[in-house]
């Protein structure tokens, strides 16, 4: 799944005692009905963030993972790339992108 925005706030990284890291940044999506999206990236994918400010357009690749934990469901959007600026897709022209030859 893919998200765009402008990345609104950034937060530093959480170590925990186990080794894992992970930061959590804001994106807004803009438009008629401007949301906030909470999102976080992990481990390597943590030092992506750093040389993006804050009111930059960014393009988020993503995937949503939930669990159950003490009888409560919890979401989160992780962040497993993200560029700068709006990127496009082509998607009027599939082969454009294939090296298939069929």
């Amino acid at each position: 799944m893919e998200i765009k925005g402008t990345l609104e706030a950034k937060f530093e990284t959480k170590q925990f005692s186990s080794g894992f890291r992970k930061r959590e940044f804001v994106i807004n999506t803009g438009g008629e009905y401007p949301q906030s999206i909470k999102l976080e990236v992990v481990k390597d994918n943590i030092e992506k963030l750093d040389g993006i400010s804050v009111g930059t357009d960014v393009t988020c690749k993503i995937d949503i993972r939930g669990r159950l934990y003490e009888g409560n469901y919890y979401n989160n959007i992780l962040a497993w790339a993200i560029n700068v600026g709006a990127t496009t897709e082509k998607a009027d022209n599939p082969k454009e992108e294939s090296d298939l030859p069929f």
